[in-house]
């Protein structure tokens, strides 16, 4: 039974060892110690309990609606925002999730027990205690650079605020900018049928006419329910950022640096700081289920999509780069992000030239972690690195490990520059920084 489970355990007693399990993944990942590496997630896996998909994707979508109603609250937003947010975002995502569910599962998602509930919550605790370890590695390296800023220029050292009502603005014009590409995608449909279709042809797999088929009509619903998401991470981060600043714990210049440098190279450093967790949510499945599904329960994958389950924003802090720093500036995570390595990875490209390492990771669940570059785990563990690299040699993802950064970069240059050529963006509201000395 899954109550008796829930309280085997003093509550604090099972949420420390889900914090120090956690810690062990990390730095055993970082360390490549594969051996403890491998102990340390079996570890974490046992204090998890069995969760049903279907009721677990229905409790995942109301408690993260909760979530965002007190995180808006609590980060002090306008009235206005917050109800843009609920009518914009949080109701779509409820709704269409509803929908979606349904036509996957049909009344499984009523089935909702006691015991169900139980273990939800059991594994939603455990979660927390990974979260915790997500919140303390982001802590360590804010104040590892505070520490780092102070051998620099004076000039150098400070912050910049932006006036809260700028940053609303422009979280509402990136998600209808971005509503915008979900209706270009629902027009060309038919494109991202083929860019399917063709991963099975390339890799040889025998379903490419039958189950692994992606109907029109099934990606027009995939699109959809993914659109409906578009916010997830956005609008979790843009939170944390201003609580964060409301607490007096700004984003220095050095901060920013490092987020610039980071998403400079993005898929070399998610080896480092974002592989361990992505590969732990794949080993646990409840642990999947409870904050990864979202992101995968679709057949094909679309660069509408947040990048992350509901709940995964929460479990990695936000973000495990310093991306919560580009919350604090309008337009800044719809350039660096939304607009550029989100656009590559999550595109199933209908040439064979453009298939990617996450590209199978979506379509046929491929047992690579860093998303387009393969870390030295991937290279050394993954089935399906050694099956099928020299197959794709044709694409230039495969064949050459910085064209996801350059391709990335390229995309952003670009959305950023015709939105400004637009009159929105960045650059249109810079005049309106404050600068902070220390």
């Amino acid at each position: 039974m899954i109550f008796p489970i829930f309280f085997e355990l003093p509550v604090l007693g099972k949420f420390f060892q889900s914090y120090v399990a956690g810690w062990k993944v990390a730095i055993f990942h970082l360390v490549q110690n594969w051996e403890k590496h491998t102990e340390a997630s079996k570890e974490v896996g046992e204090l998890f309990v069995p969760s049903p998909t279907a009721q677990t994707l229905v409790l995942n979508v109301l408690a993260y609606v909760l979530l965002v109603v007190c995180l808006n609250r609590w980060a002090g937003f306008s009235m206005e925002y917050q109800r843009f947010i609920a009518l914009y975002s949080l109701l779509p995502t409820l709704i269409m999730g509803f929908i979606y569910y349904f036509y996957l599962f049909r009344a499984k998602i009523l089935q909702m027990t006691f015991s169900v509930v139980a273990g939800w919550l059991n594994n939603w605790l455990m979660m927390m205690g990974i979260a915790m370890v997500s919140f303390s590695q982001l802590a360590l390296r804010y104040m590892g650079l505070l520490v780092v800023e102070k051998f620099l220029p004076s000039a150098w050292q400070g912050y910049m605020t932006f006036p809260m009502s700028t940053i609303e603005t422009s979280v509402k014009h990136t998600m209808l900018l971005l509503y915008g590409l979900g209706l270009v995608l629902l027009v060309t449909t038919p494109l991202w049928c083929e860019g399917h279709r063709l991963v099975y042809e390339m890799l040889g797999r025998k379903d490419a006419g039958n189950a692994g088929r992606l109907s029109f009509s099934e990606a027009v619903m995939e699109i959809l329910y993914t659109t409906s998401q578009l916010a997830v991470v956005l609008q979790v981060q843009t939170a944390l950022a201003m609580i964060q600043e409301g607490l007096g714990c700004h984003f220095h210049y050095i901060h920013f640096v490092a987020v610039i440098v980071e998403h400079m190279f993005f898929h070399h450093m998610v080896q480092f700081k974002f592989a361990w967790l992505h590969k732990l949510y794949h080993e646990v499945q409840p642990l999947y289920r409870l904050v990864h599904l979202e992101h995968h329960i679709c057949k094909g994958t679309y660069p509408t999509t947040p990048a992350a389950g509901l709940w995964e924003p929460w479990i990695e802090g936000g973000t495990l780069f310093f991306c919560n720093t580009l919350a604090c500036v309008p337009y800044f995570f719809f350039h660096a992000a939304s607009s550029g390595p989100n656009v590559v990875v999550h595109t199933m490209w209908p040439h064979k030239s453009c298939i990617q390492w996450h590209t199978l990771h979506h379509v046929v669940h491929s047992d690579i972690y860093a998303l387009n570059v393969p870390s030295a785990q991937d290279e050394k563990f993954s089935r399906d690195v050694k099956q099928y690299k020299e197959r794709l040699q044709c694409s230039y993802f495969i064949r050459h490990k910085f064209t996801s950064d350059i391709a990335g970069f390229a995309a952003t240059f670009l959305a950023g520059y015709i939105l400004h050529q637009s009159g929105i963006g960045l650059f249109h509201v810079w005049h309106e920084r404050v600068l902070h000395s220390l």
